[in-house]
């Protein structure tokens, strides 16, 4: 763009499609981390949620020839990663019944440093773990994705109404968790 604007997500898909392929390592970029972070609050996994990523757009650049160019692009990549997400977490369930160690058991309690900034992030991640799944999904693609209302609802396949109930309850409860946080309430 000749006025130093960024390119929509939109332009990028139609360089990349037009065979410039780093447009596509610019859409990477642009969603890794949020697309990263929602989805470890979806898995309480970071490692899982990174190879998610890779995965995601993997099967994106292995399928862009299906992707519909009346269908805006950031919810049919998120949508990619709420559907490997589920996958994992089901897969999950399904072999949690096997007398060997499941995934949960294995896992090592996250401890904090002692620091400050470590023990907010707990608390936040402890917060984000405690919301019903479909609060803690929306409000991760609302704060995290950044999603409109619009797109969270093209994610999950709820209403517009669905994901507002969906926000507000979510939000309400981690303002309600995280109260003792905000300087202003001292």
């Amino acid at each position: 763009m000749s006025d130093g604007s960024e390119p929509t997500d939109e332009a990028l898909f139609a360089s990349w499609m037009a065979g410039d392929e780093r447009a596509f390592e610019r859409l990477f970029a642009r969603w890794q981390t949020p697309l990263a972070r929602h989805l470890e609050r979806m898995l309480d996994d970071a490692a899982a949620a990174d190879d998610l990523v890779v995965e995601t757009f993997l099967r994106l650049h292995r399928h862009r020839a299906r992707v519909r160019r009346d269908v805006p692009l950031k919810p049919f990549v998120w949508t990619i990663a709420r559907n490997l997400a589920r996958n994992r977490i089901r897969g999950q369930r399904l072999w949690g019944w096997l007398p060997l160690a499941s995934v949960e058991q294995e896992r090592v309690p996250f401890r904090p440093a002692p620091v400050a900034r470590g023990e907010l992030q707990a608390r936040v991640a402890a917060a984000f773990a405690a919301l019903p799944a479909a609060q803690r999904e929306a409000c991760s693609l609302r704060v995290l994705g950044e999603l409109s209302l619009e797109e969270i609802a093209a994610v999950t396949g709820a209403s517009v109404g669905t994901v507002k109930s969906r926000l507000f309850y979510g939000l309400r409860r981690l303002r309600e968790q995280l109260a003792d946080l905000d300087p202003a309430t001292e």
